[in-house]
């Protein structure tokens, strides 16, 4: 049993919420690969294109389509980065990673030009979340998430500043090569793209299972 003794004065942190962010160290040697590859998915994905435009507003995911894109050799790489990565979150959180292990289950591609949005929503299925941005610029939009614990909203105090820590919302910049990591129960979005760049994405999602007993 832990122990949950606090011998100072001081504040406990109790639910914390943990955002992973890392940067893929091949991605400058890899970076027009990876953008050629998710505009010839979507080139190539007929189907994929004609059920984005009811499903993903003006732009296209492969989510409906190819979300196993982690058995493509091509991805071998970027897929073994998201694996340490997802390793590392687990073992933030104290999980238990001597039983079980996160096991990717999906991994899908995201391409939003001028005026394309994603709606909040959340994971389900899963433990942890990602998003690995492949193309964006300065006015790319950001990731949104939004605080689950809806009692927060009923008499929120008057904040000194703007800050993460007080806020209902916080959005956090894209930039290519970088990934974040999030529970998949917390709510995110993305805004309108305003940019008249594409914002190209890789969302994936992974499951702690139990590892195979010898």
């Amino acid at each position: 049993m832990s122990n949950n003794t606090q011998n100072k004065d001081g504040i406990r942190v109790l639910f914390p919420t943990l955002i992973y962010e890392a940067w893929f160290p091949e991605f400058t040697a890899q970076e027009d690969e990876l953008v050629s590859y998710v505009e010839a998915l979507r080139d190539q994905d007929e189907e994929g294109r004609k059920i984005s435009v009811q499903q993903y507003p003006s732009g296209y995911t492969s989510y409906f389509t190819n979300s196993t894109l982690f058995n493509d050799s091509k991805l071998e790489g970027l897929v073994r980065f998201f694996n340490r990565c997802a390793q590392s979150y687990a073992q933030d959180h104290n999980w238990d990673t001597t039983n079980y292990q996160p096991v990717i289950n999906a991994l899908f591609a995201n391409i939003n030009p001028k005026h394309s949005f994603h709606p909040e929503h959340l994971h389900p299925y899963s433990h942890i979340s990602g998003v690995f941005y492949v193309k964006s610029d300065a006015n790319s939009p950001a990731i949104g998430f939004k605080d689950p614990r809806m009692a927060r909203w009923m008499m929120p105090p008057a904040a000194d500043g703007q800050r993460p820590e007080n806020s209902f919302h916080a959005k956090l910049p894209p930039e290519p090569g970088k990934l974040f990591l999030f529970p998949s129960w917390l709510e995110h979005g993305v805004a309108q793209n305003q940019s008249d760049r594409e914002r190209i994405s890789m969302s994936f999602n992974f499951e702690m299972r139990r590892k195979p007993t010898t």
